[in-house]
């Protein structure tokens, strides 16, 4: 399976999400864009220019973490195909933002789980392959 960007066709899993969180916050919804200047603003002290890079980074991925929230909460919503995608679009995207974040903000980023998560450069190009587990044989 190639993942693409998220202008796929089949990747409704966001916008669901979306909708989730719209039913719950309806009316704080379109003011959560003043946070990222708000939290770069309350790191400005301490972080001096970076802390439009931090804010950035931490709200870049936003819709993915929507995403895995309201699969917590509205698992019924999402067919498989959608949650497969939606969190391979998580585990592509806000690990790297929060790797970022935590760099600029000058704290390690380290493999604290010794699973081999933390290599040298890019191990996988934009848009790379998502490699399938053989499903088992019944």
């Amino acid at each position: 399976m190639i993942l693409k960007r998220r202008t796929d066709k089949g990747l409704n899993a966001h916008k669901k999400a979306e909708a989730c969180f719209r039913q719950l916050l309806a009316e704080r919804m379109d003011s959560l864009g003043e946070a990222q200047g708000k939290v770069a603003r309350a790191l400005r002290k301490e972080h001096g220019e970076s802390a439009r890079d931090i804010a950035f980074h931490l709200f870049d991925w936003t819709e993915d973490a929507w995403f895995i929230v309201a699969v917590f909460l509205f698992p019924d919503r999402f067919t498989a195909a959608e949650i497969r995608r939606g969190i391979a679009w998580f585990l592509i995207h806000a690990p790297n933002h929060i790797a970022a974040a935590a760099k600029l903000a000058g704290w390690p980023v380290t493999d604290v789980f010794d699973v081999g998560a933390v290599g040298k450069g890019r191990n996988q190009r934009r848009g790379a392959r998502i490699a399938r587990r053989p499903r088992p044989k019944n």
